[in-house]
């Protein structure tokens, strides 16, 4: 299992490919009575990749092998967050794993992991993994109380949440062990490999976590509106706007890749849904004859509010990520607002934590279109239920 773990966190901490996606496509290769501990490793190690890493490179004087890297810092994490397996057998397998790497490196992982301790800090951004700047960023906008809040969030195991598919299921359908509910039609899935799940496969539910269920609900959508959701893939708020309009009415699912609109139409198909028109549009130059009711404008941003979930963010992230960002936010606004009619609803939301794509957005958006207003703003904060969100909810005067 955990050569598996291993190969799994090379492939994101070095190649960059996504951890959920990897988790999706690979998971099955595990035995099931070891897929929960293994996805909890897996996560576990990147949430805390910075601090993990911190705890064992100072006894190392040398560069590593990337892999090599990897292996020390998964076995950290075991070692000083799992409480209930035992010491021997992490620093046994580490070996064992480091001498397919190189043979030198045997003699070095056994050292250094019987050497390793959980350090003190005051660095509350080394602590909670964090670059330091993100950290200061989140102090000065929301204060040292959320920035904190938010950072100790970012390493939490959250739960798996699933909206029930009302179009096919009733409540009842969800009364069973697997199952805890939140408020319907939204539960947490206590069970294994989600989308293996027999009610996965037959369109019965859909994974959503709290604060994406709640953008879809601020939309509002009712049954026959025309709505459009110009930056969807892969779809899932789509869905659930459709599934509250009880599969009534039209809406354009756009998604700037073809391959992405893909993932719109099967999940449409494997929900039966029927109202929901996937399409590929750029949504800076999307132009349409037709006036929407609704449009959802959920930009693509830095998902400062959703480390815990995408602990890969952490991994990679960089300051200049936002200087590519906010022009094309403020462009994708600035475009699709024509689309609106009259009395109609644009929301513009994101699911990072930090004023510049949020309300700073706004606030710009606002002082250069007269005909449109403000009438309800709400920010989610990540804690130790949910990931964070932002969204803002404008009429067309």
């Amino acid at each position: 299992m955990r050569k598996w773990i291993w190969k799994a966190l090379d492939e994101v901490v070095n190649k960059k490919v996504y951890s959920n996606l990897y988790l999706r496509n690979h998971l099955q290769e595990v035995d099931e009575k070891d897929r929960a501990l293994a996805t909890r490793i897996f996560y576990g190690t990147i949430q805390n990749y910075r601090y993990c890493k911190e705890c064992w490179s100072k006894y190392v004087k040398n560069k590593l092998h990337p892999k090599m890297d990897v292996l020390l810092t998964m076995s950290t994490y075991q070692l000083l967050f799992l409480d209930k397996v035992p010491s021997y057998a992490i620093v046994n397998d580490a070996v064992n794993i480091a001498k397919k790497i190189n043979v030198k490196y045997a003699g070095l992982t056994n050292a250094v992991l019987h050497k390793v301790k959980p350090i003190e800090t005051d660095n509350v951004a080394l602590k909670y993994s964090l670059p330091d700047w993100l950290y200061k960023m989140w102090a000065s906008q929301y204060g040292q109380e959320k920035a904190l809040m938010m950072a100790s969030a970012s390493v939490n195991i959250l739960p798996m949440y699933v909206r029930r598919n009302t179009l096919m299921t009733s409540e009842g359908d969800f009364d069973l062990d697997t199952f805890v509910c939140v408020q319907d039609p939204l539960y947490i899935y206590t069970g294994n490999d989600y989308f293996h799940h027999d009610y996965y496969q037959k369109g019965y539910m859909s994974a959503q976590d709290e604060g994406s269920f709640a953008i879809a609900k601020f939309v509002d959508p009712k049954e026959n509106e025309r709505i459009l959701d110009c930056c969807a893939a892969p779809g899932t708020k789509t869905m659930a706007m459709a599934e509250r309009m009880h599969n009534q009415g039209h809406i354009d699912s756009y998604d700037l890749h073809a391959h992405r609109k893909e993932l719109i139409d099967s999940d449409a198909k494997r929900l039966g849904i029927d109202i929901v028109h996937a399409g590929v549009q750029d949504a800076t130059t999307f132009k349409s004859s037709v006036l929407y009711d609704r449009i959802l404008c959920d930009v693509p941003c830095s998902g400062y509010g959703v480390l815990s979930r995408k602990p890969d963010i952490k991994l990679h992230m960089v300051p200049e990520d936002m200087d590519s960002l906010i022009p094309l936010q403020y462009s994708i606004l600035n475009n699709v607002c024509q689309h609106v009619k009259v009395g109609g609803v644009l929301v513009y939301s994101t699911c990072t934590m930090n004023k510049k794509e949020n309300e700073k957005q706004i606030e710009k958006f606002l002082s250069a279109h007269e005909e449109f207003c403000l009438v309800d703003e709400k920010t989610i904060f990540s804690d130790t239920r949910q990931d964070g969100f932002y969204m803002a909810k404008l009429v067309r005067k």
